[in-house]
């Protein structure tokens, strides 16, 4: 029974050789990065190179990744985030491989733009906190309508449309000051409403 037990115990240091990731999992999916920047300072983690939220068409899945400098930092970094809490709710952290982006594609339709996934670490863009994620417009609305209807807003920027399906639009901002702005100003307000009314109520989100 104590050698089954001891081959238990080993099996896990033997996945984890040589990892340099931890995913932390059941995150609230209101958690920012600046959250997750104090949980590694409040649990005292070692060697954390980046820290990057997990996406899915631009939204949080509820998971983050860590990176680490060093695979030595993993087990105790491991032990440190046994029992760690976000925004007072109980997470996970599991070792991981490197994880997968869903980095942007060529579009071949003849616009020679950008399509992005919007799945990942940070959304599969490189940019950090200075893209925002725009949707509940109309379903066939242009992007040249989308940039009017941001210029008419004071902002002038321009917008890829990331999935033709959703409608669902990025914009790059100049700072994250200006990502922060554009959605205070936007989220939850209504798409022209003096002429659909409230039938599109527009959502607006930082990628971080």
């Amino acid at each position: 029974m104590f050698k089954s037990t001891a081959i238990r115990r080993m099996i896990p240091r033997l996945v984890d050789e040589g990892r340099t990731h931890i995913q932390l999992r059941e995150l609230p999916r209101s958690a920012l990065l600046t959250d997750l920047r104090r949980l590694c300072i409040r649990n005292h983690l070692l060697g954390v190179t980046d820290v990057a939220i997990d996406y899915h068409r631009f939204l949080p899945t509820g998971r983050a990744y860590l990176t680490l400098a060093h695979t030595e930092h993993l087990h105790t970094n491991m032990q440190a985030l046994d029992k760690a809490s976000v925004g007072s709710l109980p997470i996970q952290a599991v070792s991981a491989p490197p994880p997968r982006s869903g980095h942007g594609r060529l579009d071949r339709t003849g616009t020679q733009r950008k399509v992005f996934s919007g799945n990942g670490p940070h959304g599969g863009i490189s940019s950090r906190m200075k893209h925002v994620v725009i949707w509940g417009l109309p379903g066939k609305i242009s992007e040249e309508a989308v940039e009017n209807y941001l210029r008419e807003h004071d902002f002038t920027y321009s917008a890829t449309n990331t999935f033709s399906l959703y409608s669902r639009y990025l914009v790059r901002p100049t700072s994250t000051a200006e990502a922060h702005r554009l959605v205070r100003q936007l989220h939850m307000t209504y798409y022209e409403p003096e002429h659909w009314g409230r039938r599109y109520q527009l959502r607006a989100r930082v990628v971080y």
